[in-house]
């Protein structure tokens, strides 16, 4: 018995930490950007970003962001929430997008 209910202890804790109860883990914008890149293309809420290492990419612009602050030309540096979509272009969600000098 006491096996059992140690073993179902070591269980409950491997599934419990593996919850993520505020959401956020995978929202760290610090550190390097995810991708770097220039803007090809500005629709209302997305940005077409071509980064040398993973091609074009659209990408979702974060809450709070207008698309009147990126036009084509500019370089970006992007953080996004990890996820890309396997499409052509590829697809994905900013984080935090920041205007390159």
């Amino acid at each position: 018995m006491k096996r059992f209910v140690l073993f179902a202890f070591i269980l409950l804790f491997i599934v419990l930490t593996g919850c993520n109860v505020n959401g956020e883990a995978n929202n760290n914008v610090n550190g390097e950007p995810d991708i770097t890149g220039t803007v090809n293309e500005v629709k209302s809420s997305s940005i077409l970003v071509e980064d040398k290492k993973l091609g074009l990419i659209w990408l979702s612009l974060p809450e709070g962001s207008d698309s009147k602050n990126f036009e084509k030309g500019q370089s970006v540096a992007i953080w996004t929430d990890g996820k890309i979509r396997e499409s052509y272009p590829l697809q994905g969600t900013a984080l935090k997008i920041e205007v390159v000098d």
